[in-house]
């Protein structure tokens, strides 16, 4: 040890001192080996305490400092702060604890003073082995990628635009606004879902600073905060934006119909469709699969014809495509563009922002349930499009027969809230439930509404009300059953029978007409991909996980990349849009235009010499911050690393090292306390 390393003792008022005996810490400090000197003062992290200790630092010019105070987590980068503004490097520094970790944890003074005294050698002694660290900069891109146009997404893009931020939206529909703008009403006050969020879906098309790609999905992001790569695959649509109008003509002649998706399959589209009145952009598209045009292409019979020789490849390439036109010649504005390409788009951003949304658990899975098998039995999704005037039924709630239902059944925790299938709570199930019946209720007035439910999970301060208010309805009953649901449908005729436990636990039966089931929100099925793909984590539900519960319910453990909406975890409209907010906030303080990101000092570093090419540090890095050079060596991307030591703790060849965390380092202060 020959470095000049000062002491500064912080009674923290009398927090500390009253149990520790600062006259011996001082003598015995003063004594270890290369100490220069040892100053007590009462309030260190005070304005006073600060400008004494940069004025006396500056005047007694050591080595080394070691602060004895309060926890690193609360003052130690005060005090970085204070060594930086007087050229100091804050890296010539240790900090010990004696108030968390003595003063307030040894009752017995006499034996929290030789313990302080054991804490501070071991930091004279390690931060002689300190190594002068330099943060370093980086020019940063501040366009954002917005993954998912639905209403999480959407906010988020709109309020990054306004504060003058690119995006670029990608959606994989060709429409956007997600599931909601596909309901008629929404909870607790019954306002028109498509009125409530046309107006944003209108400024999105519409916003000069929104680059909108339908059709489109991201295929590869590479990089890291401030400097994100991006491939994106567009597929064609086939017909122009900019010359179609939406008014129709290309769909209605076209000959092709097939089951609309849009609609959960309870209507029918054509090969070129919008998928539901409303839908924006009101842009129509080719459906590949199913078009004359071009789902011919491929035709067993020409193929066969092709391998018997009975026809030339060019002969092939004639006869498999159709010459289907219809579309094009009934468009009045040349709109139709059969030579259109999917593209490969690349865009360079700062951030990323995940708003991919959730799908239903499917009930087919429960054979008890009878989805699937009995014609009358729905899930929540499918009434809801039943329940929109751009549905399959105009709104109207109909039966297959297109009779109207007399009686109505609708079953919360579908696959929720069961260690059978998913153990949480979709959260959002009771409200809409509560919705359906005030709506049975309004279409059909007559009609018999069972809610069966096992318990109501109704936070929000207008939800309460609205259950009342259900609760009151003379013709809706309430049926309370025991969790997990055990619950039996069978068709008897033109009846459904549906068997359930009381939560008394007597089996009981009820009659009706439909079955809505509320099955459980689960995560969207290319999360795995998309979690694969930019390296985020999965929680154990499989939604994308937060970085912290409480504290980053938007952040992930990529720094650059958030997750906002149901993509995270069930929720309700309100709190994805707040999430979308939270997200485009956190962007908009990371990336700030003209301002350069500050790199961290203390990441991990590798030796080639060491290395042997193994790869389990790479597998292991929750940053994705190492990479195989062509030399087969690993090699840490310091913009990435965050120094958490995870490479360093499992490599097998010791070529792993942290920067200000050395094994040499580490060891000298444990050895210096167990003394």
């Amino acid at each position: 040890m020959s470095s000049k390393t000062a002491i500064y003792l912080c009674t923290c008022a009398t927090n500390i001192s009253d149990n520790l005996d600062f006259e011996e810490i001082l003598n015995f400090a003063s004594k270890l080996e290369d100490v220069a000197y040892v100053k007590v003062h009462k309030l260190l992290c005070s304005e006073e305490g600060k400008n004494f200790l940069s004025s006396d630092i500056s005047k007694e010019k050591p080595e080394r400092i070691v602060i004895a105070a309060c926890t690193p987590k609360e003052h130690e980068k005060t005090f970085r702060n204070v060594l930086q503004k007087i050229d100091f490097n804050p890296y010539l520094f240790q900090m010990v604890n004696i108030r968390e970790q003595v003063a307030w944890v040894t009752s017995d003074k006499s034996k929290a003073t030789e313990k302080a005294k054991s804490y501070i050698r071991a930091a004279v002694r390690r931060v002689s082995m300190h190594e002068p660290l330099e943060k370093k900069e980086l020019d940063c891109n501040t366009d954002v990628l917005v993954i998912g146009a639905g209403p999480a997404g959407m906010e988020a893009s709109l309020l990054l635009a306004k504060a003058g931020r690119k995006v670029y939206l990608v959606e994989k529909n060709s429409f956007i606004g997600g599931r909601v703008a596909r309901f008629e009403d929404v909870f607790p006050k019954m306002e028109c879902a498509t009125c409530m969020i046309e107006p944003k879906m209108d400024e999105i098309l519409h916003h000069e600073n929104i680059e909108l790609l339908t059709c489109s999905e991201v295929k590869e992001v590479l990089g890291f905060l401030g400097n994100f790569k991006v491939k994106i695959r567009k597929r064609a649509r086939y017909v122009d934006k900019e010359k179609c109008i939406g008014c129709g003509a290309c769909y209605e002649p076209c000959p092709m119909r097939v089951k609309n998706e849009h609609d959960y399959n309870l209507s029918e589209r054509k090969a070129i469709y919008i998928p539901y009145t409303g839908s924006l952009p009101n842009v129509p598209i080719i459906d590949e699969e199913y078009c004359l045009r071009f789902g011919n292409k491929d035709s067993d019979t020409c193929k066969e014809a092709l391998e018997l020789g009975l026809i030339t490849q060019e002969e092939y390439d004639r006869f498999a495509i159709h010459d289907c036109t219809i579309c094009r010649d009934a468009c009045p504005f040349d709109a139709i563009n059969y030579d259109d390409k999917e593209e490969l788009i690349e865009r360079n951003v700062g951030g990323i922002i995940v708003a991919t949304g959730f799908e239903l658990f499917d009930p087919s899975i429960i054979k008890e349930l009878g989805y699937g098998n009995i014609q009358e039995v729905y899930t929540s999704l499918e009434f809801e499009r039943i329940l929109s005037q751009t549905g399959p039924t105009n709104g109207k709630i109909l039966m297959k027969n297109s009779k109207e239902p007399q009686s109505i059944a609708i079953i919360h925790c579908i696959g929720s809230r069961s260690k059978d299938y998913n153990n949480y709570c979709s959260s959002v199930c009771c409200l809409y439930a509560l919705k359906f019946a005030r709506l049975v209720e309004k279409h059909l007035p007559s009609a018999m509404v069972y809610d069966i439910y096992a318990d109501w999970c109704i936070p929000g301060k207008d939800n309460q009300a609205f259950l009342d208010s259900v609760k009151s309805a003379k013709n809706i009953q309430f049926i309370h059953t025991s969790l997990p649901m055990n619950v039996e449908i069978k068709q008897n005729g033109d009846k459904i029978e549906l068997y359930y436990n009381e939560i008394s636990n007597n089996r009981r039966k009820i009659s009706t007409d439909m079955v809505i089931l509320c099955p459980a929100m689960i995560p969207a099925k290319d999360t795995p991909i998309i979690s694969k793909m930019l390296g985020i984590t999965l929680s154990n539900d499989g939604f994308f996980a937060e970085g912290h519960t409480k504290l980053a319910p938007v952040s992930t453990n990529i720094e650059g990349i958030f997750i906002a909406g149901c993509c995270q975890g069930p929720k309700d409209i309100q709190n994805s849009i707040a999430q979308g907010a939270a997200a485009a906030g956190e962007i908009l303080s990371a990336l700030v235009q003209g301002k350069k990101l500050e790199l961290e000092a203390t990441t991990a570093e590798i030796d080639k010499e060491l290395c042997s090419g193994c790869m389990t540090c790479i597998s292991l890095c929750p940053y994705k911050a190492i990479f195989v050079d062509t030399n087969k060596v690993a090699v840490v991307n310091e913009v990435l690393c965050k120094g958490c030591g995870t490479c360093v703790a499992a490599c097998p060849s010791g070529a792993a090292n942290s920067k200000h965390f050395t094994t040499e380092q580490i060891c000298a202060e444990i050895e210096e306390v167990l003394k």
